[in-house]
């Protein structure tokens, strides 16, 4: 569940979305496309001479949710303190949404399910409030007031606030709302309340993670013909399709991204349609790989072949059933337990069926490769050992504490950073300018395939299986995996190790 906050305060509410004297305008677009996301209670923030017609037209629209409710305000500082007053008693995440701004449903539907604590819908440029972003999270907010270090975007306006961060957030809006009737305080300073918001949690030192606009659409507008571009520019864009390709990660490897998300996120799309859950699409992938284990315990070159593809096909809806808990946003800390389970269950029961085909083969046939269980029992191991390895070191980044970022006085102009120097520094020499270096060289073309498929990603790992079993025997393919296996486990430690050290 999420709770709504909608900023009604100017006439921008009021601007029609679409053509014709039954258009809904933007105010109630919002209020339609809030019902349809389940938001329990949605807050209207207005100036008393509109509060009173708006009430009469929600009463009248029935726009399906549950709890709306209009607020009356006669002031920038006072829309800050009935955001405050909203946030500290949030239990469901807030979202912050001005009135008069236009955005796609999937990119609403997005910001709605991040997971960040805050987080601001961010364009590289267009109109909103000049912000300077970093990787992952907005570092400087400006207003007419306030100062931003070499811009490098623009805040769209709209901004979702979980209740870890409700009191942090009532503060920071309660004290920009000071600051706003404090004479002379803030001179200059716009009556963007979202954009005063986001400055005050980023000079709280609050980090706000951003929500990029693109390819999506996100615009504030002043008047009907803008209203007219921006909602043309929504339907231009085929949001299913955004949708989807999202749903594949980025970061796969060259197998997965090659071989099998090019068609895996067409079945995701149609498990969703048919109802499927991520839950039965990762039982299917367990069950085929079992049907996988039988043909490869058959000792036959037909069996092999036939198992082959089977854990080929067991690794696609293997990742089709992630690709359809994105698409679907079906997401549940049972499901991915299970899956990592499955994962591991899937290859330990393969490996034992490549290992009791083995002896089952005949004699004479290529199929045949004696006892390999010692093998099949160092390749079970070696996968223990290397997800272990994996799990704790996740475990131990995580546990490392984040540095507090910097707080920066909400009366001063300047946001307290320093512009890049004309000529860049010097990097650092040492390990850690190697590491550097060699990383900024892997991030694109066959380098960074190479150092992709040198770790064994899962991908590759079912690709070896599949291929060595297919042409050769069990023999092959349990020496494959080791070999690979311990030069990605010499680069992985070393990898972390130097990492580690380093910092």
């Amino acid at each position: 569940m999420t709770v709504a906050l909608v900023l009604a305060a100017d006439e921008t509410a009021d601007i029609p979305y679409g053509n014709g004297p039954h258009a809904p305008t933007l105010l109630h677009r919002w209020l339609d496309r809030l019902a349809t996301l389940n938001v329990p209670d949605v807050h209207i923030v207005a100036r008393p001479e509109n509060a009173a017609r708006l009430r009469k037209e929600i009463d009248a629209a029935a726009t399906g949710a549950v709890n709306v409710q209009v607020v009356e305000s006669d002031s920038p500082a006072e829309d800050l303190r009935v955001l405050a007053r909203v946030v500290r008693d949030l239990t469901e995440p807030l979202l912050v949404v001005p009135a008069g701004t236009v955005a796609s449903d999937e990119l609403v539907n997005r910001l709605v399910w991040h997971r960040a604590e805050v987080t601001a819908v961010v364009a590289r440029e267009g109109d909103g409030a000049p912000i300077r972003q970093g990787a992952v999270r907005v570092v400087s907010v400006g207003t007419g007031f306030h100062q931003v270090t070499e811009p490098n975007g623009v805040f769209r306006g709209l901004l979702r606030i979980t209740p870890a961060k409700r009191v942090t957030c009532a503060k920071a809006a309660e004290k920009m709302a000071a600051l706003l009737e404090t004479p002379d305080a803030l001179p200059g300073v716009t009556d963007d309340v979202a954009a005063l918001l986001l400055v005050a949690l980023v000079r709280s030192g609050v980090r706000v993670q951003k929500l990029r606009e693109q390819p999506l659409v996100c615009r504030p507008v002043r008047d009907a013909a803008e209203a007219a571009e921006a909602r043309a520019a929504v339907e231009a864009i085929d949001e299913d399709r955004v949708r989807l390709d999202a749903a594949v990660k980025s970061n796969d490897g060259f197998f997965t991204t090659f071989a099998v998300s090019t068609y895996s996120r067409y079945i995701a799309r149609l498990a969703a349609r048919i109802g499927a859950t991520p839950n039965m699409v990762t039982s299917l992938s367990m069950s085929i790989a079992v049907g996988a284990a039988i043909a490869f315990a058959s000792g036959t070159r037909a069996g092999m072949i036939a198992g082959a593809v089977l854990y080929y096909f067991s690794f696609v809806f293997d990742c089709v059933d992630g690709q359809l808990a994105r698409y679907a946003r079906k997401f549940s800390t049972f499901g991915a337990w299970l899956d990592a389970t499955f994962d591991r269950a899937k290859e330990y029961t393969v490996f034992a069926g490549l290992a009791v085909g083995a002896t089952a083969a005949a004699a004479d046939s290529s199929v045949h490769a004696g006892d390999v269980w010692v093998l099949a029992v160092a390749a079970m191991v070696a996968q223990t050992v290397r997800h272990m390895i994996d799990f704790s070191f996740g475990a131990a980044r995580g546990a490392r504490p984040v540095a507090p970022l910097p707080v920066v006085p909400l009366t001063a102009a300047e946001d307290g950073r320093t512009p890049a120097p004309a000529v860049p520094a010097p990097g650092p020499g040492g390990l850690r300018g190697l590491i550097g270096r060699v990383m900024a060289r892997t991030r694109t073309g066959p380098a960074f395939w190479a150092k992709k498929m040198i770790v064994f990603p899962i991908g590759e790992r079912f690709a070896v299986v599949s291929i060595t079993a297919a042409i050769w025997n069990a023999r092959v393919t349990f020496i494959a995996l080791l070999c690979w296996g311990a030069v990605a486990a010499a680069y992985t430690l070393s990898g972390r190790m130097l990492r580690s050290l380093n910092r």
